[in-house]
């Protein structure tokens, strides 16, 4: 009886070390992707840190700090080149932009804000990420970014950047 559940048992081992490592293989070259892309970031102009929360489309409303009540900006088409014409003004402490339309299995978005005369800053969390895998119908939340705020408007000009070649729709609140 010992022999004959020997090969059943050798199987079984084998079938869930396979599991485990095809299991393995999609969440590293995840976490590898989302390094890369935000470390790309680090080679640009010097980055404006912000609390960053992230609203899954079936998460819970989130309102802003203090008193006061989010002030819509409008809708804009997302950009994939810097210094675009499509940005919003703010006048900085907390922003949030929501994913309206875009690839339905999700993107990379990056907030920066507009400067005509040199590289954009790019807003990054406080661990220095600024890029965010985001799906039609998330929203990011970013609070105490008056850092951004500059130029003779004392206005900061946010736009959202894309990675893929295609184009999406955010929401902009401020």
């Amino acid at each position: 009886m010992k022999h004959r559940n020997e090969p059943k048992s050798r199987k079984l081992r084998t079938l869930l070390i396979a599991m485990s490592l095809m299991l393995m293989i999609p969440y590293s070259a995840a976490f590898a992707e989302g390094d890369a892309a935000g470390k790309a970031a680090e080679d640009q102009k010097p980055n404006v840190a912000a609390g960053v929360t992230v609203i899954r489309a079936n998460g819970d409303v989130v309102t802003p700090l203090g008193a006061g009540e989010w002030d819509y900006l409008g809708k804009r088409t997302t950009s994939s080149s810097e210094n675009p014409s499509n940005y919003v003004h703010s006048g900085g402490g907390d922003f949030k932009y929501k994913v309206a339309s875009g690839p339905s299995g999700g993107a990379w978005y990056q907030l920066r804000e507009y400067d005509p005369d040199n590289a954009d800053d790019i807003i990054t969390d406080p661990y220095g990420y600024s890029f965010f895998y985001l799906y039609p119908g998330d929203t990011l939340i970013y609070r105490g970014i008056s850092g951004a705020v500059d130029g003779t408007n004392k206005k900061a000009e946010f736009y959202v950047y894309e990675t893929f070649s295609g184009s999406a729709t955010v929401q902009y609140w401020d």
